[in-house]
């Protein structure tokens, strides 16, 4: 079973969300956070090489790999544990595949604002410790019980939870 950077920060993020994404159940592409995170991903760095896929791993918003170095771009105001599980998780997948990269930066436009997460041995053991997470989530018969967060009046997956 393959897992992508979007259902690792899933798992930090809302673990019936991750549920419903690997089911199929996708409303994101409707919601009106997701678009415009994808317009601040196609705006922001417009220099740089963007959206290169790593596999069936996912896409990361840019990269510089002569310097070891891969880059995310959020839309959010705070950084989460979500953002920083993707991006060990792709430092993860692209040094086991013979990719060596030492560490990712998140970038947060509108909080001018830039995260560095290293690739460590630590990172290694929580990127495999969160897969595994991911995998046991995903092959439950059913989706978790509902969590109520926050954030979760603005989620895409609000309908599918409350209703």
């Amino acid at each position: 079973m393959h897992i992508t950077g979007k259902e690792i920060s899933y798992l930090y993020i809302c673990k019936r969300k991750l549920w419903f994404f690997r089911h199929g159940l996708r409303p994101e592409l409707e919601n009106d956070n997701v678009r415009i995170g994808m317009h601040l991903n196609e705006t922001a760095f417009r220099r740089e090489e963007k959206d290169i896929p790593i596999g069936e791993a996912g896409v990361i918003d840019w990269a510089a790999f002569k310097h070891g170095i891969i880059h995310e771009t959020k839309k959010g105001r705070s950084p989460g544990k979500g953002d920083e599980a993707q991006v060990r998780y792709y430092l993860w997948w692209l040094n086991d595949n013979g990719i060596r990269v030492s560490e990712a930066q998140i970038h947060y436009p509108k909080m001018k604002k830039t995260n560095v997460v290293k690739w460590t041995e630590a990172a290694k053991i929580q990127a495999e410790l969160d897969v595994a997470a991911c995998r046991k989530i995903i092959e439950e018969p059913k989706p978790p019980e509902v969590c109520k967060y926050p954030y979760c009046k603005s989620c895409a997956y609000m309908e599918l939870c409350y209703s």
